[in-house]
């Protein structure tokens, strides 16, 4: 037996003074009163038996549950309490030992936020450290996509670039930074948080002749630009950066750039790209990968293939999606304007509706996943000359970023036409898809509910499947 309420003062109230305090006065006892009375002992037992439990549910608590204590509550509000009375009952708490017992907590709660605070740093590290290494500078600058969408929005907008003042966040090998001075920019300012890349990046740029010790406009600053006290200029009208991470929204680079947006960038300076947005379409099995399992030089996998596919119900797959796989028309799921949004933006809940690609000639077929890619802009508000588009989708060539696939739990079948399908099929996918900031610094997490509204009108059971993008420190 434990009380509802940690510690409820009405616990530790003398009910015997209260009925004796009456007696004293002359009024006799009702029956009720006598029965208090005469289970004084009863009361004082169980009394006991709560502080006993109560000490010992706290001491568990230091032990096991260090994350719930460091909340202003220790404890979730039965229902029919309001938080008004909670305040009282915690200043007259604070009477019978409470506060004295938060006070020990204190302690525990500074190595919890410590401890939340190590391995935040771990993470950041590992994620610095993985950039240190030139294979992945490689994949990055091969990426024909990403590259020369970057160096045509760069170098064939002049009346941009020309005599300009550049921040290149992030700027790894100082591709970037080299294609700003190309096109004219006055002072370039390139900063990577990679102890080893920022020194290669120093001395690639002084090798070509365009660093700023040898007369060059360019200057490599190696440290996380949110720890920077300074930069060797106060303003700039331009930054550019490749923040887009898997999904568009992976490793939270973004927030560095909104940083380096609202510290260094001019009143009404540009940002490059400046628009970014997430799409989804349905895709059939061959988007997932999976079927590779199938056979394997003609020995059943499928045991493989079912161990991958639990984990894909709740970890999203890096894969290159054919076009030819995509089921239905693309949906638009958020719009990023780079050059004034908030990094809550980045958090969003949407509507969405996947319709039937009505192009397909295969009929009715297994929808197995939902595919995601992304798209930046680099627009004519900024570069009016020569508006350049970078798009993962994967109806264009491949990039590095491939596509982010979401295992369906359960597949559905997808389609138009009336084909010979065993059971309803679905024309449109009905749903509403999350995106947020994982518990894990950089990663991100995905929440889908959807419903199948099939060829006949009716709609499916609704379902609903979490996905998440971490990194390891």
């Amino acid at each position: 037996m434990h009380p509802v309420l940690p510690d409820d003062p009405l616990l530790y109230h003398d009910f015997d003074e209260d009925v004796c305090a009456q007696q004293d006065s002359g009024a006799g006892p009702s029956v009720k009163e006598a029965s208090i009375c005469s289970t004084s002992t009863a009361m004082q037992s169980l009394q006991d038996e709560n502080m006993a439990l109560r000490n010992t549910l706290q001491e568990m608590s230091r032990l096991a549950l260090p994350s719930e204590l460091a909340t202003e509550q220790p404890f979730q509000l039965a229902e029919g309490i309001d938080s008004d009375w909670l305040s009282k009952w915690q200043m007259t708490a604070g009477t019978f030992g409470v506060q004295a017992e938060r006070n020990k907590l204190a302690t525990t709660q500074a190595d919890v936020s410590r401890g939340t605070d190590d391995a935040t740093e771990r993470i950041n590290e590992a994620y610095f450290d993985s950039y240190g290494f030139f294979g992945i500078h490689r994949e990055m600058i091969s990426d024909k996509v990403r590259t020369e969408a970057y160096r045509d929005a760069l170098t064939q907008n002049p009346a941009l670039m020309k005599g300009a003042r550049v921040l290149d966040v992030g700027c790894g090998t100082g591709i970037l930074s080299m294609f700003a001075a190309e096109a004219g920019a006055s002072r370039v300012i390139g900063v990577d948080g990679s102890t080893r890349i920022a020194d290669v990046a120093e001395r690639l740029v002084a090798a070509n002749g365009l660093a700023s010790t040898g007369g060059g406009p360019i200057t490599i600053v190696q440290g996380r630009l949110e720890q920077l006290f300074s930069l060797p200029i106060e303003q700039v009208d331009v930054i550019v950066s490749e923040w887009m991470g898997y999904a568009l929204l992976f490793e939270s680079m973004l927030d560095t750039v909104l940083y380096a947006r609202d510290r260094w960038l001019k009143p009404g300076g540009a940002i490059l790209p400046d628009l970014a947005s997430l799409h989804m379409a349905a895709a059939g099995a061959g988007a997932t990968g999976l079927t590779f399992w199938n056979k394997v030089y003609g020995f059943d996998y499928s045991l493989v293939q079912q161990e991958l596919r639990e984990d894909a119900h709740q970890t999203a797959l890096l894969k290159a999606v054919s076009s030819q796989d995509l089921l239905s028309s693309s949906c638009l799921l958020r719009q990023l304007d780079i050059a004034h949004m908030d990094a809550a933006d980045a958090s969003f809940s949407t509507d969405f509706v996947l319709e039937a690609d009505p192009k397909s000639c295969c009929g009715p077929q297994e929808c197995h996943a939902l595919v995601l890619w992304f798209d930046t802009d680099f627009s004519q508000r900024f570069c009016a000359e020569q508006p350049v588009k970078l798009s993962t989708s994967p109806c264009g060539p491949q990039t590095h970023w491939c596509q982010t696939v979401l295992v369906l739990r359960k597949p559905i079948l997808f389609g138009l036409g009336t084909a010979e399908a065993k059971g309803k099929v679905a024309a449109s996918l009905k749903g509403r898809f999350s995106m947020a900031r994982s518990d894990q610094h950089r990663g991100i997490d995905m929440s889908v509910e959807y419903s199948a509204q099939f060829t006949d009108g009716s709609l499916g059971p609704s379902e609903v499947q979490i996905f998440s993008m971490t990194m390891s420190s």
